[in-house]
């Protein structure tokens, strides 16, 4: 039987330096990971019928039946709040700091989890090199919200809700563009070897314009070769 691919917004979040971490030491921070990840859920109003939660060992994987705006704003915008208040009982040093990637697309799911194109983008988008420099790179800061050139172009830059087009820089990740914020921060510290801001526009040169005039008639030559032929009964200008 084929599979029966379904819309979802999906959100992957990973631990920043899990690999670090003695076992338990990791058993408290997944703990914290989904508290902070079910108070966003609950602001969002997505129980748990509307997101699946798939366990990845050092993150977490959330396929949600809903459409990504409320991913975005509630959602992580609570979850980020929750994380401030976790890490603010915890010396900086055992921080957790978090990577958060959103897209939306077509996933279907088999016996073995979700599969689909949408799928794959999401983890790349949040597992990039250039993200986690992001990360690296703002000391202070406590998360990263990484969205898909998608997320941005259909919903960020409209600035729908409390979403600020303004925090979020473009990067280019592996031949990728992804859109990167860093909560705290006015503009995410994107290295240098990942910028992806797009050049300013250039204006066209003015097209050149000759003026002919033949047989009673005036003719406006431009430099692509393209003739305006206007009759002027006899004036001559």
């Amino acid at each position: 039987m084929g599979l029966e691919p379904v819309s979802r917004s999906i959100l992957v979040v990973d631990v920043e330096k899990s690999s670090d971490r003695v076992d338990t030491e990791k058993a408290v921070l997944r703990d914290a990971l989904y508290r902070v990840l079910r108070e966003g859920l609950d602001a969002a109003g997505l129980p748990g019928g509307a997101c699946r939660l798939d366990d990845l060992g050092d993150g977490v994987l959330a396929v949600v039946d809903c459409e990504v705006l409320p991913v975005l704003d509630p959602l992580l915008d609570v979850a980020v709040d929750a994380l401030a208040r976790h890490n603010a009982a915890v010396p900086p040093p055992g921080w957790l700091r978090l990577r958060f990637g959103v897209h939306f697309g077509l996933v279907a799911r088999d016996s073995h989890g979700w599969v689909g194109d949408a799928m794959t983008t999401a983890f790349r988008v949040v597992n990039g090199a250039g993200v986690k420099a992001v990360l690296k790179a703002a000391e202070r800061a406590q998360s990263v919200v990484a969205v898909s050139d998608a997320v941005h172009e259909s919903v960020v830059r409209h600035g729908y809700r409390g979403i600020q087009p303004s925090a979020y820089r473009r990067l280019v990740d592996d031949g990728r563009v992804v859109w990167v914020r860093v909560p705290g921060y006015a503009e995410p510290p994107v290295p240098a070897g990942y910028a992806g801001d797009r050049p300013p526009a250039v204006e066209p040169p003015p097209a050149k314009v000759v003026h002919v005039h033949a047989n009673g008639n005036a003719f406006t030559v431009d430099s692509i070769g393209h003739v305006d032929a206007r009759t002027t009964l006899g004036e001559r200008s």
